[in-house]
């Protein structure tokens, strides 16, 4: 009984393309903690749907997976866009190696919660990575969210007037909730920060998401940092 709750417990984690050093080198990190279970791997996306569906219909189902933005069989952007569309409860972060990738930006719009770089990156600072962005929290490394922004700012999808006038639909309380999603806070520290029920702040995180039509929280700050509601985003990711 023990281990079945210990198993329920843990978050299921499921790597997706990757070359076998760097997969390897993820489950050697993944595997000695006890809070996460690798589900499994695939190399490509209709293999990484299957398993996610089998998954989900098990004790053990995927909370986060782990993807890379574009290698010879993998779309990054195309397997977080279907992941999303089909299994919206599940985390998806994007690891790069790259700190200038251009896929930072569709990543973000396909509905990736998460956006890292690898760089230097300690395999403690990889978990709490994994463990934040379940619990609702962006994740992006700093060059890449400043990336990100700019990239938006000069080259967004839609202007800057079209942001506001969207924003300005939010009440006082969605701008507040808001502005911690832009700090990258969870929905507990949402709540916390704010007084209000998590339940009330989960409302809110939706009804931000909705009325700016972002694909992710990540999405939302960025687009509220282009409009002008908030600052530059900010991560706290561990790094």
């Amino acid at each position: 009984m023990a281990a079945k709750q210990r198993e329920m417990d843990t978050l299921g984690v499921l790597l997706i393309g990757f070359n076998p050093v760097v997969r390897e080198g993820l489950q050697a990190i993944l595997i000695k903690d006890d809070r996460i279970k690798v589900i499994g791997d695939a190399s490509d996306e209709h293999r990484a749907m299957q398993l996610i569906k089998r998954a989900q219909g098990s004790e053990q189902p995927v909370s986060v997976v782990l993807t890379e933005t574009r290698n010879t069989k993998l779309d990054g952007v195309q397997i977080t866009r279907q992941i999303k569309d089909e299994f919206p409860e599940v985390a998806v972060l994007v690891l790069t190696e790259n700190p200038n990738d251009s896929y930072v930006i569709d990543a973000i719009h396909a509905g990736a919660g998460g956006y890292i770089f690898l760089h230097d990156m300690s395999p403690a600072a990889l978990i709490q990575n994994i463990l934040r962005v379940v619990e609702g929290s962006t994740q992006m490394t700093t060059a890449l969210l400043r990336s990100a922004v700019e990239n938006l700012l000069q080259n967004g999808r839609k202007t800057l007037a079209e942001r506001t006038t969207e924003a300005a639909h939010l009440t006082e309380r969605e701008v507040d909730v808001l502005r911690l999603m832009g700090n990258g806070d969870s929905n507990i520290t949402i709540a916390s920060t704010l007084g209000i029920a998590p339940d009330t702040t989960k409302k809110h995180v939706r009804n931000v998401i909705d009325k700016l039509q972002a694909r992710s929280r990540t999405h939302a700050a960025i687009i509220a940092a282009q409009a002008g509601i908030i600052g530059n985003p900010v991560t706290n990711s561990i790094q």
